[in-house]
């Protein structure tokens, strides 16, 4: 399994290279397979960054929109962040959906993402304590043609992530993830 998911990044990337791919499947997403984004919580500082990525942390610490930090984008590029709960969907390709914020400048990122940056598609939920183990991303699309008003999904329960990707126009329009981080709780 693990070849597996070397040899799909491994093509991912591949293909990003020469052309914008509209997304990889919501199963596998692994919240720490791409470059590294960081995400600070207010008020504690506390922060989830490649070191304790994908490590158990309790969700009260995300009672509140964090800051999301990326010091690696292009100065001319515009990004869309979103955070999703992997294990929240209904089914194995829908996933639950807490937070999408587009038109987020690289120099805002480089600060901090908070927010009131960018143009919020979905506002921010919280996420609650499950009974079983979730998993949780954080994942920064590049969007390829610069200012995008992406269409607000039907639903947060019910995400199709990569449907919602594939329903901006053109096509093609949001690359990546080209950044990641999670947690589980």
């Amino acid at each position: 399994m693990a070849h597996l998911n070397l040899l799909l990044l491994v093509t991912f990337l591949a293909v990003t290279t020469t052309a914008c791919t509209k997304s990889i499947s919501s199963d596998l997403l692994d919240p720490c397979g791409f470059s590294a984004l960081t995400v600070s919580v207010a008020p504690s500082s506390w922060v989830l960054s490649r070191q304790n990525c994908g490590l158990p942390i309790a969700v009260e610490m995300f009672g509140s929109p964090p800051v999301v930090y990326f010091d690696y984008g292009s100065p001319e590029k515009l990004y869309t962040v979103v955070f999703v709960d992997l294990d929240g969907g209904p089914t194995e390709d829908k996933v639950f959906l807490h937070w999408i914020v587009a038109n987020v400048a690289e120099s805002t990122l480089l600060q901090g993402m908070t927010s009131t940056d960018g143009d919020t598609v979905m506002d921010y939920l919280a996420p609650t304590a499950a009974r079983y183990e979730h998993r949780y991303g954080f994942y920064l699309y590049e969007q390829v043609y610069g200012t995008s008003y992406p269409p607000m999904p039907d639903s947060r329960a019910e995400f199709d992530l990569g449907a919602w990707i594939g329903s901006q126009h053109p096509e093609g329009a949001l690359c990546g993830p080209v950044a990641s981080t999670g947690f589980c709780a």
